[in-house]
């Protein structure tokens, strides 16, 4: 598979920068309406509300995380990801175990103008019993991505085993993201999608992913504010840019209908365009010729 094939061009600015819009959500978004007290969100809003949040935004992305039932708020000229994961996951040993979707694949998203396919992975570097389960769903996901040539961005998302103390698990966590980065390195991805480790941890994800480029995850536990300060110090430390979504734009999902757009306008794009110009001025831009082929090596 030539580098041309997968390349990470189209997601990417100029300069080889991420800064990308997530909105791929399902459950995750039903459930970020309920924190709100809006309860039995049809598929419908949920549309209508992803690309009102597109709209707005859209302009200033590089590129755009949708599911597929969203492909039509892509906003013109963005690049488009699609996710390749089930929704939820099973329980093995106390441990995550992820599933791709039965009827969607790299040769759907191919089909559907896609520049590339994401995938959510739960992972925890010191648990076997999953580990290894994980390794091979992404060893399978990502050969099926170069087979229609697509890149594959892998999101590994370290989280808590069943029985594990919260103190426990916070004292490790920045020690999991780092070994979660070096462990799928070499796994067939194009680029890892990761936590925010901590200052320290930062410096070490740029060795640990090497070959691969690494991009900040925004996720649904930090405010926009805070969000600007992991992404000035994971970009100082080496990160691509990012790629996030309810950092940004979840303060309008209480909001009536009305109201929404007027939040984004006041809200959500002076924040997108504040991060876009952290990362501009800041991150490590992707070198073209470091798409992976297959086997997880530079060409």
């Amino acid at each position: 598979m030539s580098d041309s094939e997968l390349t990470l061009r189209p997601l990417a600015g100029a300069t080889g920068v991420l800064c990308l819009l997530a909105l791929d959500h399902r459950d995750a978004l039903r459930n970020a309406f309920r924190r709100v007290g809006v309860a039995d969100v049809s598929s419908e809003t949920m549309v209508a509300v992803k690309c009102r949040i597109a709209a707005a935004l859209g302009d200033l992305a590089t590129g755009i995380l949708l599911d597929p039932a969203a492909i039509a708020c892509r906003p013109p000229g963005a690049g488009l990801l699609v996710p390749l994961e089930e929704q939820g996951h099973e329980q093995l040993d106390g441990g995550r175990l992820n599933r791709l979707l039965d009827d969607f694949g790299p040769e759907e998203a191919r089909r559907l103008g896609a520049d590339g396919c994401k995938l959510l992975l739960y992972y925890r570097a010191d648990h076997p019993a999953t580990a290894g389960h994980q390794r091979d769903l992404v060893a399978r996901a990502a050969e099926d991505c170069h087979r229609h040539g697509l890149p594959l961005i892998l999101e590994p998302l370290v989280h808590r085993l069943d029985g594990e103390s919260e103190a426990a698990y916070t004292e490790r966590f920045a020690d999991l993201v780092v070994a979660a980065a070096g462990e799928l390195s070499d796994s067939g991805a194009s680029l890892l999608k990761l936590q925010f480790a901590g200052e320290a941890a930062c410096g070490e994800l740029n060795e640990a992913s090497s070959p691969l480029p690494w991009a900040l995850l925004g996720g649904s536990e930090v405010d926009g504010e805070t969000f600007e300060r992991q992404l000035e110090t994971a970009c100082a430390a080496g990160a691509a840019g990012f790629i996030a979504g309810r950092a940004i734009w979840s303060g309008m999902l209480g909001l009536p209908e009305g109201e929404q757009e007027q939040w984004l306008a006041r809200e959500a794009l002076p924040l997108f365009t504040r991060l876009r110009t952290i990362a501009e001025n800041r991150a490590t831009g992707i070198r073209w010729h470091a798409a992976l082929s297959p086997g997880g090596s530079a060409n």
